[in-house]
């Protein structure tokens, strides 16, 4: 008997820039699904679907990548602590930026806060030195 082509079979999963697949298999029947993880150098992107399943009609269910490029925790900075709003937050891709606020015990010494940006090269800008020691002689 000669086999025929397999039907109900989606193929390899779709790829992605900074996902990989969590199986390498290039054979899935309808109803399978395969989870993907974050590629050296990615960090899961909060509150995305990491998993895409084999619809029928030999197609996979659509997906964002889950994961991006993005920093670690912003800087921590003697004087000056990171905003409540920037404080939660645990993805920062390239260009995002974060603003800090004065500790107890300095004072700021522009009108603008100071503030670092995430680098192409996945590094953060050196926030500038805005806030002063009240009891500077």
């Amino acid at each position: 008997r000669r086999g025929s082509p397999a039907t109900g079979d989606c193929g390899a999963p779709p790829a992605m820039t900074h996902s990989r697949p969590s199986s390498s298999s290039s054979s899935f029947p309808v109803g399978s699904r395969v989870t993907f993880t974050c590629a050296e150098g990615a960090r899961r992107i909060p509150g995305l679907p990491d998993t895409v399943e084999c619809l029928p009609g030999d197609i996979w269910s659509r997906l964002p990548e889950p994961c991006g490029r993005s920093c670690s925790v912003p800087t921590r900075l003697r004087f000056a602590a990171l905003s409540k709003e920037d404080e939660t937050r645990n993805f920062f891709p390239v260009g995002t930026n974060v603003s800090y606020v004065c500790r107890p015990g300095y004072e700021n010494t522009s009108e603008s806060s100071p503030s670092s940006t995430c680098l192409q090269n996945l590094t953060w800008s050196q926030p500038a030195e805005l806030c002063r020691s009240e009891y500077f002689c």
